[in-house]
């Protein structure tokens, strides 16, 4: 995270030296602000096996919030964006679900299908997104431009799950259960890197229309849940790959102001390992856990997302 805040901090600084440089001009030098309304859904997931069965855990992306863009482009041949979204805590429309496949064998009890224990939890989120983008068109005329597209993106999602409804289904009918107040801190972060094609049509500088089509080829998720009822605390670090679609717009309604949209879905999948570590006794066994951990419990990240963002654009 220091990494990435100080290569933000870095092009930043660029930026505003080469929009202050006299020469600016000369070397056809433009740079755009933009002030964006940002809508993210979809949901961050994570599936978690171990000796007695699977657990599945999925965590909403329900997301309204502020993003700022800086632009720098080099006539209508390369450009580079910075960009951040940011949410404070705030109540989300879906709760957290949670889904419990159990290995009745171990535990003497008759064999049942499907879930054995789901749980729903209400959710408060947070959110952080950082990007930087860069395109270069080397294939353009006057309507229309192809070529190619790199970026990296961080993304942090912070949750606090309280207030737990649990259904107990077959031999487990006596998990049934209600409990409220907080129960668990849930963060997840993504270090995700892009490569892909760019197209772009122009209608003079009025309308702009770009279409990016990415790879996702490495994607690093690492995520710690604190389940405060059960005194434990898991660690998980993981790798994969995704693919992403985007797809926005510029539309000019006075001199250099315009109104910008754009929409990009993103689909991520990572595997890896997580550890846990009881620091306290467990009430849900009979013996006590403080101490103790479990390494190496096999484990997948997921994440879907849909973001949809409209504001305005300023060039100079």
């Amino acid at each position: 995270m220091s990494i990435c805040l100080s290569v933000l901090a870095l092009v930043s600084i660029i930026f505003t030296v080469v929009s202050l440089c006299p020469d600016v001009y000369a070397l056809n030098l433009s740079g755009m602000v933009s002030l964006e309304a940002v809508d993210m859904t979809g949901q961050n997931s994570y599936v978690q096996r171990f000796d007695g069965g699977q657990s599945t855990l999925k965590w909403p992306i329900d997301v309204k919030a502020l993003g700022v863009r800086l632009g720098l482009a080099q006539d209508n041949l390369c450009e580079a964006e910075l960009g951040i979204i940011a949410g404070p805590w705030e109540s989300t429309s879906t709760p957290m679900k949670d889904y419990d496949y159990i290995n009745e064998s171990l535990y003497a009890k008759p064999p049942h299908n499907g879930v054995d224990i789901y749980s729903e939890s209400k959710l408060d989120s947070k959110v952080l997104v950082l990007d930087m983008n860069t395109r270069v068109f080397p294939l353009r005329n006057r309507f229309f431009s192809a070529g190619l597209t790199a970026g990296y993106r961080y993304e942090k999602y912070d949750y606090k799950a309280y207030d737990v409804h649990q259904i107990g289904y077959g031999p487990w009918q006596n998990q049934t259960s209600t409990t409220t107040g907080l129960v668990s801190l849930y963060s997840v972060d993504y270090d995700i890197f892009s490569v892909g094609l760019a197209i772009r049509t122009a209608v003079k500088d009025t309308f702009i229309l770009t279409a990016e089509a990415c790879s996702l080829p490495l994607v690093y998720a690492n995520d710690e849940d604190n389940h405060l009822k059960r005194n434990r605390i898991s660690t998980s670090s993981t790798s994969g790959s995704g693919y992403q679609a985007s797809l926005s717009g510029l539309y000019k309604i006075y001199q250099n102001w315009f109104i910008s949209s754009g929409c990009t879905y993103s689909t991520i999948t990572t595997d890896g390992h997580q550890n846990q570590y009881w620091y306290g006794d467990d009430p849900a066994t009979p013996n006590n856990d403080t101490g103790t951990s479990r390494n190496g419990l096999p484990l997948k990240i997921e994440q879907r997302n849909l973001r949809i963002s409209l504001g305005a654009s300023r060039r100079f």
